[in-house]
């Protein structure tokens, strides 16, 4: 046995080459597969993840647009309230909008801006059980007090948006969908509090009862 070993031993080795640069092959080239595999969905992701944030960035802007209510504040600066505080009608399909466009893309934003939604989401809630009873012609003269509210919202929310294309768009990561997608409850009532649908109460509240006694 052992002189038919050394009469080919060449052989062998050769043989043994062969068969180690074939293993050495596949497992490049499984590597590289796999490499090119992980990339395009990382490629699906990515393209994904910027056309959510597109579209968060443009819902900030149907926060900011606004329509001039036709006379002068008491400052002398003409009134303005968000479009979509124009009419009963216009409310409900810009929130039917801003459900679609928030709820159809949460699952690729970045857990800060899905905070400040979640927010922006308490806040309309709010808003819309408190618009319920009140008369509709009343939605401009509301949405003039309260304006401010949408413009400061929509900065954020597209600040936020923005941030993740300078910071976030090339790390090939996903959000840890465990984190606590809400601001902490302190934060979230200190916030609110603060906003003129709730720091200007009294002025909405006379607001609607100047309006009953003209009916």
């Amino acid at each position: 046995m052992e002189p038919i070993i050394r009469e080919n031993i060449s052989a062998i080795f050769a043989l043994i080459g062969v068969i180690a640069g074939g293993l050495l092959s596949f497992l490049g080239t499984w590597l590289l597969k796999k490499r090119e595999l992980k990339l395009r969905l990382w490629e699906k992701v990515l393209d994904r993840r910027i056309e959510a944030h597109e579209q968060i960035a443009q819902l900030s802007k149907s926060l900011c647009t606004m329509r001039s209510l036709g006379k002068p504040e008491e400052s002398g600066e003409l009134a303005r309230a968000p479009a979509f505080m124009f009419s009963k009608g216009h409310f409900e399909e810009w929130y039917k909008y801003y459900s679609q466009t928030v709820g159809g893309n949460s699952t690729w934003l970045s857990t800060e801006l899905t905070r400040e939604l979640s927010l922006l989401q308490d806040y309309i809630v709010n808003l819309y059980e408190f618009l319920r009873p009140i008369d509709p012609n009343l939605y401009p003269e509301i949405g003039a007090l309260i304006r401010n509210d949408f413009i400061d919202f929509s900065t954020r929310i597209e600040k936020l948006a923005f941030e993740f294309f300078r910071d976030d768009l090339f790390k090939l990561r996903l959000n840890d969908l465990n984190k606590w997608h809400k601001y902490p409850i302190e934060e979230t009532q200190r916030r609110l509090s603060s906003m003129r649908l709730f720091s200007k109460n009294k002025q909405i509240e006379a607001l609607i009862k100047g309006n009953e006694h003209e009916s």
